[in-house]
């Protein structure tokens, strides 16, 4: 029996299908981006995409049972989420983060997780150098000032460039080095790195020093966070650590909040132990409007959202897209980051069956 010949229920249960979460629409249920690589999607034989018709923090099963991917923005996938899910075989998150999604479940489950790496690199990269400039030229103080009138105030605010002096990342992966490849365009002077999995040889070759997060933070004028969220990097920047940064440095944090322990930062922004911060994340987020840090001159705050231009989801969505076909195929999709399904027989038994199915169409050759 071929596709064409099932019924309408049938197709539904037979077919292909991708999820998308909610929050890629409007509140009109609308696209809210003008192109997250959908089109790819068209065309496949047995294929079909739907976006989730509501928007929840966290899955529920309900939403997660009857797909075989799903790509996901930013709801939380818990223990919870899969109870008695069985289709589906992987999701796909938009961007590199996967600390809302439950890995271990997934892989008991037979579920691969996969990110888009190459779709945040450089947007990400352009931020940390955009916040880098904006703190060390007082934009958002001086924008505020002549806004209110305070025209002569504001040219008593003088800034202080990034030429000659020092830049450290608490971790060196892609973005970091991105960021880093941007800011040697304008003569800083030496660049540091505090990344306990990284090779002195890579390093070396990208012109970076290795040193101790101490080191670091003691001797860098930007101190950039681009490290994971994980156990071991949860707060890891506390009262401790600002104490050891120059009170002229300012730290930039576009990975992830909980890596900072905010209200050891907030402190040390009020006492002047530190000169300023960038951060595009936090440990709650929406943050509170009564947050100290909204009340602050010296501070940068984005909505999570500094990165997010239009190429960043083109790319993201494409990579996402492409996922979505590999498991269509029975491939195993780019970037799995819980590499134990791969060998889980459940896991494996789902892609037989995309492949035993993708064949008998023909392969699409």
């Amino acid at each position: 029996m071929s596709v064409n010949d099932l019924s309408g229920s049938e197709l539904r249960r037979a077919a292909f299908r991708v999820g998308l979460s909610a929050d890629f629409c409007d509140e009109q249920g609308r696209l809210a981006f003008p192109d997250i690589g959908l089109a790819m999607l068209d065309g496949s034989p047995g294929l079909s995409h739907e976006f989730l018709s509501s928007y929840r923090a966290e899955y529920s099963p309900d939403q997660m049972a009857e797909f075989d991917v799903l790509i996901s923005l930013k709801p939380r996938v818990t223990a919870q989420s899969l109870e008695g899910i069985s289709r589906l075989c992987a999701i796909g998150r938009c961007g590199v983060g996967y600390d809302n999604v439950d890995l271990e479940a997934c892989s008991e489950r037979g579920i691969a997780v996969f990110i888009t790496p190459e779709g945040v690199v450089r947007p990400v990269a352009e931020s940390i150098l955009l916040f880098a400039l904006a703190l060390s030229h007082r934009l958002t103080i001086k924008d505020r000032q002549v806004r209110q009138g305070q025209w002569a105030e504001s040219t008593r605010r003088l800034g202080r460039e990034p030429r000659d002096r020092v830049v450290g990342t608490i971790g060196m992966g892609n973005i970091a080095s991105e960021a880093i490849r941007l800011l040697r365009t304008l003569n800083v002077h030496r660049f540091l790195a505090f990344d306990p999995y990284t090779s002195p040889e890579r390093a070396s070759k990208l012109g970076i020093d290795l040193v101790s997060l101490d080191e670091l933070l003691c001797t860098s004028d930007y101190v950039l966070v681009n490290c994971p969220l994980t156990p071991e990097t949860r707060g890891l920047l506390g009262r401790a650590q600002f104490a050891l940064m120059k009170p002229d440095a300012v730290v930039i944090n576009t990975a992830r909040g909980p890596i900072i322990d905010e209200a050891a930062l907030i402190e040390a922004l009020q006492s002047g132990q530190i000169a300023g911060a960038a951060l595009d994340v936090f440990e709650q987020e929406p943050l509170s409007a009564d947050s100290p840090l909204a009340a602050m001159d010296n501070v940068i705050l984005t909505s999570h959202s500094i990165a997010w231009t239009e190429e960043l989801f083109r790319d993201m969505g494409r990579l996402d897209c492409l996922g979505a076909l590999a498991v269509y195929r029975g491939e195993v999709p780019n970037h799995v980051v819980n590499p134990q399904v791969l060998t889980n027989p459940i896991f494996l038994q789902k892609l037989a069956n995309y492949k035993t199915a993708y064949d008998a169409m023909g392969g699409m050759r």
